[in-house]
């Protein structure tokens, strides 16, 4: 929702305004970075782009961090304002009423006063004309703020001021004002002084009010600085101005703008055909045509569409051109710029103005480039065109092609993100993703049939999983499916799960262009040295997302410049920004791993791998919290699963193990059962490979969690008293602690109360006599449990206290947030509900803020206990359903027990007795 409260003003120095007071946006940088976000107000700003920006196209190593700290100003700043400034996975966005930004009420302005003119209303036109020009505030624009935005800002802000007062006075003159214009463009001359457009205004004023010495006087001090300091002479349309003066005819009054092109003109439409079946796109669509109609007549709009290779950035610009077309009657051009081509070389700029003159009819097209783009744009300058520049390579090919000003609509594609005309001309970005599931299952609908997808709705969801969404490796598939040997979806799948032979089948045979390997070897093509080992070296991580510290491991440099590399991949759009790292799509890192075999050593490939796989087991050891630990793990899983199997695979057998050991803590609290087996079993495969007995007991002791967490008590006790039979050998007292009290509290789910307690009295005796706080802990945490779920609840008391306070002494959050839960289940049980509310609050106090989701469903369940023998029945109900949530999530076997506390619940039954009431499987 627009922020109907701020103010902005940058046509002078930047200021905010809010409810009648400045607000204080910071430092000149952190204010660099509000300017960005309100000039493109109410629009997703990527990180990348704000970076571009402030910084240009070599940010320090900092600046991702610095640009944080920014935006973190900015949001106290705001403060107060109901959230303006909101951030997203694609960036920042800025919410502001476009009435309240000036440079947008100015272009509101320029267009009504068009309109007036238009309208034969020259006098409405002049003052909507002073009205947008009363907007200018003292100072110079945007003052002190650095980067590359804040100077092309200034550049057009001063461009579109001198239009203005030229539209203005071309107005006046047309009403019989030539004095006050002659006064009023006179002092503009020494901040422009080549424009050749502002001396023929000057010189017609002059001119008309009888000062035709001066009006001479005009043109000879423009003439001496042109052949002096430019080595030129006027224009030839100047030049007639000059001859008409001289005679005293009545000659041209204003000196045309551009330059004449031949009567009988062919209207350009080039558009090609659009692709059969568009679908999907709704947002980016919308973008493009929002970004065409918004434009404001000053200068031509731009928009670039960028993405990786075949994800259908031409189908885009096309589709919309052609949406488009009726509403640019002067024509529509459309250049293939061959950035990316196997087949032919990139067209340089002059042959593509060649092709634009050409297509304008423009007669005599000069052979010196400058003068190309000079004929270009005067031609071009107040015709109202589309103009399609496809697959750009970069920045630089495109800038001559771009009109100089005017009404025309620029669309540009390009697998580069083309940031130098972000920062230059503002030019909005359109980043194309991979389809949606929804989008994918259309266009193999509209290729293949519905019916067909239809009869097999798994293959065909697989199908577009496998082509990674990707439109061209989509319609590559559907036409293997419709034209090739195979019948079915499914048959095609079965090549497609072949990671070695997905790309042969995404091809079609002998047609370089439509192969997806051959896509991506383009953009591979154009990388210099260093980025294209940085991608092939990337492309072997396994996992799915890339932070910075990953990549400066896998590739063995600092931070900085791993930095650099993904930032330059990026701008290729071989790996996308994700977060708080980088993502490479399936395809790509298919393909990356290929070269990677040709390009690489099998030696310099295992160093890669080994030195992530030794950083995240680092990492995983040094958090100073569990929350911390939780949390990082969360965001990394997807990653840390595949490195476990990676590891396995290629031999890295201590790492794999250790992963798997060091992941106890994120299983235990908020990690699902099933998947903690999995991985554990992996790592046990690693441990005997190495046939290391220890590393095996330590996998051994959380695979009976793992089990018992499941309700798979026999599975559980097995594989401790496994882990008890290693030992024997070993004689570790510590890790023999472990696997006792794990036994304990694996009999104790299994209800098998005699051989638990004393499995539990056996690990506490040995914990005294190792003399280890933490062990200590755990073991009266164990006995604790058990004397509770006997209904001997001051037993349980008598063990949970010296154990809540061993845990707080060696910061065991889990085995504290478990003691707590006891202590509030002993309490319920001898009728003390308020001490019972207390200590399950203060469980899932700290479960929220450790990131326990485990112990936290156990907390609620708790208090849903408490509460259902009191009145607050349906209070009852909302907790025990937030803690079933929460077990469903995690796969705990407590699930069925929550499901039946609610049941009763909603049966309205009597309360159970007292021990049927505090009985948990936890």
């Amino acid at each position: 929702m627009e922020n109907a409260c701020l103010r902005v003003e940058t046509l002078g120095p930047l200021r905010a305004y809010a409810e009648g007071r400045e607000l204080l946006l910071g430092s000149p940088k952190q204010r660099a970075v509000f300017a960005v976000l309100a000039l493109r107000t109410n629009s997703v700003v990527s990180r990348d782009d704000l970076i571009d920006s402030i910084w240009g196209e070599s940010p320090p190593a900092t600046a991702v961090g610095s640009l944080h700290t920014y935006v973190s100003g900015l949001r106290r700043a705001l403060a107060g304002l109901g959230e303006p400034l909101t951030s997203s996975g694609a960036g920042y966005t800025l919410q502001l009423d476009p009435g309240r930004l000036d440079i947008r009420v100015v272009e509101r302005l320029a267009a009504r006063a068009r309109s007036c003119r238009a309208g034969r209303d020259p006098g409405a036109a002049v003052s909507a004309f002073d009205e947008a020009l009363a907007h200018w505030h003292p100072g110079s624009v945007l003052s002190a703020l650095p980067g590359p935005f804040a100077a092309e800002h200034r550049t057009w802000v001063s461009d579109l001021r001198l239009r203005l007062l030229l539209e203005r006075a071309e107005l006046l003159l047309e009403i019989g004002q030539p004095t006050t214009v002659a006064d009023q463009l006179r002092g503009h001359v020494p901040e422009n002084p080549y424009h050749e457009r502002l001396r023929a205004l000057l010189m017609t004023a002059l001119r008309r009010s009888g000062r035709t010495a001066d009006a001479l006087a005009q043109y000879h001090d423009l003439r001496k600085l042109l052949a002096e300091d430019l080595g030129i002479d006027p224009s030839a349309e100047l030049q007639a101005l000059y001859a008409s003066i001289l005679t005293d005819n009545a000659g041209p009054r204003i000196a045309p703008t551009r330059q004449p092109t031949p009567a009988a003109s062919v209207r350009a439409a080039q558009l090609p055909r659009g692709v059969g079946g568009f679908v999907g796109r709704v947002a980016p669509v919308q973008q493009v045509l929002d970004a065409a109609r918004s434009a404001s007549g000053d200068s031509a709009q731009i928009v670039m569409v960028v993405g990786v290779g075949g994800v259908g950035k031409t189908a885009l610009a096309v589709h919309c051109g052609h949406l488009l077309a009726a509403e640019y009657p002067d024509g529509q051009l459309y250049v293939n710029l061959r950035g990316f081509d196997a087949k032919q070389p990139a067209s340089s700029p002059a042959d593509a103005l060649h092709h634009l003159l050409g297509s304008l009819n423009a007669g005599s097209i000069p052979a010196d480039h400058q003068e190309r783009v000079a004929l270009w744009r005067s031609i071009v300058r107040d015709k109202r065109m589309l103009i399609v520049l496809d697959n750009a390579a970069c920045a630089d090919q495109v800038d001559d092609l771009l009109p100089g000003g005017g009404p025309s609509f620029v669309v540009v594609t390009s697998r580069n993100r083309l940031s130098g005309l972000a920062v230059r001309y503002s030019a909005r970005r359109v980043t194309l993703s991979p389809f949606t599931a929804e989008e994918s299952l259309r266009l193999l609908s509209e290729a293949i049939g519905s019916d067909r997808v239809d009869a097999e709705p798994a293959a065909a969801r697989r199908l577009a999983a496998l082509c990674d969404h990707l439109p061209l490796a989509l319609r590559i598939a559907s036409e293997q499916v419709t034209a090739g040997r195979r019948s079915r979806i499914a048959d095609l799948i079965t090549d497609l799960e072949d990671v070695r032979r997905r790309l042969d089948a995404l091809q079609i045979p002998d047609d370089e262009l439509y192969s997806v390997r051959g896509v991506l070897s383009w953009s591979y093509a154009r990388l210099d040295a260093a980025a294209a080992h940085a991608f092939r070296t990337l492309g072997l991580f396994p996992g799915v997302s890339i932070r910075v510290e990953v990549a400066a491991a896998l590739l063995d440099v600092p931070p900085s410049a791993a930095e650099r590399a993904l930032r330059s991949l990026a701008a290729q759009h071989l790996v996308e920004s994700a977060g708080s790292g980088y993502r490479m799509h399936d395809l790509t890192r298919i393909y990356a791993e290929e070269v990677s075999r040709s390009g690489e050593t099998s030696a310099s490939r295992r160093a890669a791998l080994e030195r992530v796989l030794r950083w995240y087991v680092r990492t995983l050891t040094r958090f100073g919290s569990q929350r911390e630990r939780v949390a990082w793990c969360a965001q990394e899983w997807d990653n840390v699963t595949h490195l476990v199997r990676t590891a396995q695979r290629i031999g890295c057998h201590e790492q794999a193990w250790q992963l798997a050991y060091l992941l106890f803590g994120y299983f235990y609290a908020a990690g699902q059962a099933r998947m903690w087996v999995d991985t554990l079993l992996v790592g046990m495969r690693s441990a005997e490979a190495i046939r290391d007995r220890r590393a095996q007991a330590l996998l051994l002791t959380h695979l009976g969690m793992a089990h018992a967490r499941l309700g798979q008590n026999d599975a559980a006790v097995h594989r401790l008293q496994h882990g008890l039979r290693l030992l024997e050998e070993l004689g570790d007292d510590v890790l023999r602690t472990d696997l006792l009290g794990a036994l304990a509290s694996t009999l104790r789910q299994a209800k098998d109360y005699p051989p638990a307690l004393a499995y539990a009295r056996a690990a506490l005796d040995l914990a005294h006599r190792v003399g280890l706080e933490s062990h200590q802990a755990g073991c009266l945490d164990v006995l604790s449990e058990l004397h509770a779920e006997l209904g001997e609840f001051e037993e349980s008391l008598r063990y949970g206290r010296p154990g809540l306070t061993a845990a707080r002494s060696c910061r065991n959050v889990l085995v504290e947030a478990n003691i707590l839960i006891n202590l509030g289940v002993a309490e319920h049980g001898l009728g003390n509900a308020e001490k019972a509310l207390r200590y399950f609050r203060d469980a899932l106090s700290l479960c929220e803020s450790s990131g326990d989701r485990y112990h936290e469903a156990l907390a609620l369940l708790g208090l849903a206990r408490v509460r259902r023998s009191g009145s607050a029945r349906q209070a009852a109900r909302g907790l025990a359903t937030r803690a079933l949530l929460r077990l469903r999530e995690l796969e705990a076997e407590e699930v069925a027990e929550v499901t039946e506390f609610l049941r009763a619940l909603d049966a309205d039954l009597p309360p159970a007795t007292a021990q049927e009431s505090v009985l948990r499987a936890g």
